[in-house]
């Protein structure tokens, strides 16, 4: 005969098996402790890194958002120059981005814990000027994609070569200062 057959036991759960809600005020203890320490280290070790970029042409900015796990997203925003541009000059045309010399480390708790800085990216001395100044430079070129192909050469490693592109947004930056006298006149080699 089988004995499994006749089994008509009940499993019951141990009577002497503690729940969370009953443990001593030792453990409580120990589990505020360790949260406590976790919350530390999630302080301190760098979970996202954010690095903003803009368009040279348009000046529309995305900001990129790179997750503890590899993932990325992408948050854009209209500015000034954007909406201008799309309205007076072209209303497509093909993104040239820029990305902000500074990249910001968050931690857990979307707070800074650091930054990486390389100023040698392509498209650094756009940021000099600002979208408002840049819609000023485009209104008073007599064609406007003129003064886009100034801005998307601002990219170009010749241009950057010896800081040039530092002097053309210098030189813009002067032109506006100065009410735009004339026609601008890029800096001598």
């Amino acid at each position: 005969m089988d004995d499994s057959a006749n089994n008509t036991a009940v499993n019951l759960p141990n009577p002497h098996r503690k729940r969370w809600y009953e443990l001593t005020a030792t453990e409580w203890a120990v589990v505020a402790i360790t949260f406590l320490i976790l919350m530390v280290l999630l302080h301190d070790i760098p979970a996202w890194y954010r690095h903003r970029h803009t368009c040279v042409v348009c000046r529309l900015e995305r900001t990129d958002v790179t997750s503890p796990f590899g993932g990325k997203s992408s948050v854009f925003r209209e500015t000034a120059c954007s909406d201008w541009y799309a309205a007076n000059v072209e209303p497509n045309h093909e993104h040239v981005w820029s990305g902000h010399s500074a990249m910001v480390i968050l931690n857990a708790y979307d707070q800074a814990v650091g930054a990486a800085d390389n100023v040698e990216r392509p498209g650094r001395a756009v940021w000099r000027l600002t979208p408002e100044e840049q819609v000023e430079i485009y209104r008073h070129f007599p064609d406007p994609l003129k003064a886009k192909d100034v801005f998307v050469s601002l990219t170009s490693p010749q241009v950057m070569q010896d800081r040039r592109d530092l002097s053309i947004a210098d030189s813009l930056g002067e032109w506006i200062d100065s009410d735009f006298p004339g026609e601008w006149e890029p800096p001598a080699e």
